[in-house]
C-alpha cells in the first residue's frame, strides 16, 4: 500500500489509517482480534481518543506485543491543562506504552475552546509539557470547522490536523488543505462517509483517499469491514465520472442538516440515545426501511419526546446542530 509522510514529521504511514472509535468490549469479531489483523495487513498507524469508551485499553492490549509495529496516536477533549495532563498519563497506561506518537487537541470547534485551550491553562500546555517528558513525539489538532481550523494553522503551534475529508465537507478539501500544505502541516482524514450518510460506501472511501492527505482514517468494528476497506485502499482506483456523480448527487440529497453519529451530544441529560434516534430517522428517510427504523426506535428505553430542552447536546455538538428541534421531529415521524 501507499505511504506518506505525514507533514515535517518522521511519521511514515500508509495510507489507510485504523480508526479505534467504533472499538468495544463486546463485538461480535473481538476488538483485540480486528487491530491484530490491521496490523497483519500492514496497517501502521492505529488511532483512538481517551472519550472513545474502552477503546484504548483494548488497542493497549495488543501493543503489550505488537507496539514496534505502529504509529500510535490519541486525543484529550479536555481543555485544562490539568485534565489534559492527567487524560496524557491514563492514554500511556490504557495503551501500554511510554511513549505515544501524536496526541492531539481534540474537537476543537467553538471559539471559545480554542481560545481555551491556547492559553497557559489549557491544553496545549500540557501537550507541549509532556511533549518536553519524551511521552508524546508531536501535537495534532482535530476538529470540524475550517475556520478554527485555518487559525489553527496559523498559529504554528500543531505539526498535524485532523480534519473532516468527503464530499460533503468541501470546505476543508478547498480552503484547509490547501493552506496546510503550504504549512507544511500534516493532514490525517476523519468521516470519509460522513458518519456512515452515504449510500455508496466504497466510493466516497475512494474520494477521500484521492484527497491531498497524508493518511485517511476509517472507523472499524468488523474483520471483514476491514478487510474490504483496506483492499479499496491497497488497489486504489479514481473515481470515473458516473461514480462522482452518485457521490454528488448523494450529498445534495443529505443537505446541510444532518447527524454524522460521532457521538460528541452524549451523554444526554435524560439519557435519550441521541445518534441512534437520528440513523433510525435515516433508516427511514433515505434506505426506505421505516418499518424496520419504527420497530427499532420502539425498543429505545427513553424517546426522543421525553428531552427536557436543556441545551447540552447543542452546546456539544461540533457541527452545531439543532438537536432538540430534529428530535422532536424525529419522535413525531417514529412513534
Amino acid at each position: 500500500m501507499k505511504r506518506n509522510r505525514i507533514g515535517n514529521t518522521d511519521m511514515i504511514v500508509t495510507h489507510f489509517g485504523f480508526g479505534g472509535i467504533k472499538l468495544h468490549s463486546n463485538m461480535p469479531d473481538k476488538a483485540e482480534n480486528i487491530v491484530s489483523k490491521a496490523l497483519d495487513l500492514g496497517i501502521n498507524y492505529i488511532d483512538t481518543a481517551r472519550c472513545y469508551g474502552d477503546s484504548e485499553v483494548l488497542i493497549g492490549s495488543v501493543m503489550k506485543k505488537r507496539r514496534s509495529e505502529c504509529y500510535l496516536s490519541s486525543k484529550s477533549i479536555r481543555r485544562s491543562k490539568s485534565e489534559t495532563a492527567e487524560d496524557i498519563d491514563v492514554s500511556l497506561k490504557n495503551l501500554n506504552t511510554d511513549m505515544i506518537d501524536l496526541y492531539y487537541c481534540h474537537d476543537i470547534s467553538r471559539e471559545q475552546h480554542y481560545e481555551k485551550i491556547m492559553s497557559e491553562s489549557g491544553s496545549l500546555a500540557a501537550i507541549k509539557d509532556a511533549q518536553k517528558a519524551g511521552k508524546i513525539r508531536y501535537i495534532g489538532f482535530s476538529n470540524h470547522r475550517a475556520d478554527i481550523a485555518l487559525k489553527a494553522i496559523e498559529s504554528n503551534e500543531f505539526d498535524v490536523f485532523m480534519l473532516p475529508i468527503n464530499l460533503f465537507d468541501q470546505e476543508f478539501i478547498k480552503d484547509v488543505v490547501p493552506v496546510a500544505r503550504k504549512a507544511g502541516v500534516g493532514i490525517v482524514g476523519m468521516k470519509p462517509l460522513a458518519g456512515g450518510a452515504f449510500q455508496y460506501p466504497q466510493i466516497a472511501l475512494r474520494y477521500s483517499l484521492a484527497q491531498d492527505i497524508d493518511a485517511q482514517l476509517v472507523g472499524i468494528s468488523a474483520i471483514k469491514e476491514l478487510e474490504e476497506d483496506f483492499e479499496i485502499a491497497d488497489k486504489f482506483q479514481p473515481l470515473s465520472a458516473e461514480d462522482l456523480k452518485k457521490l454528488e448527487d448523494d450529498a445534495k440529497e443529505l443537505g446541510k442538516d444532518f447527524c454524522r453519529q460521532c457521538g460528541y451530544c452524549l451523554p444526554c441529560t435524560v439519557e435519550i440515545e441521541i445518534p441512534k434516534v437520528f440513523l433510525y430517522e435515516r433508516y427511514a428517510k433515505r434506505f426506505w426501511i421505516e418499518d424496520y427504523a419504527k420497530e427499532q426506535y420502539a425498543l429505545l428505553e427513553v424517546k426522543a419526546d421525553e428531552c427536557v430542552e436543556c441545551g447540552k447536546c447543542e452546546e456539544k455538538c461540533p457541527y452545531e446542530l439543532p438537536i432538540i428541534e430534529k428530535l422532536s421531529a424525529v419522535h413525531e415521524l417514529l412513534a
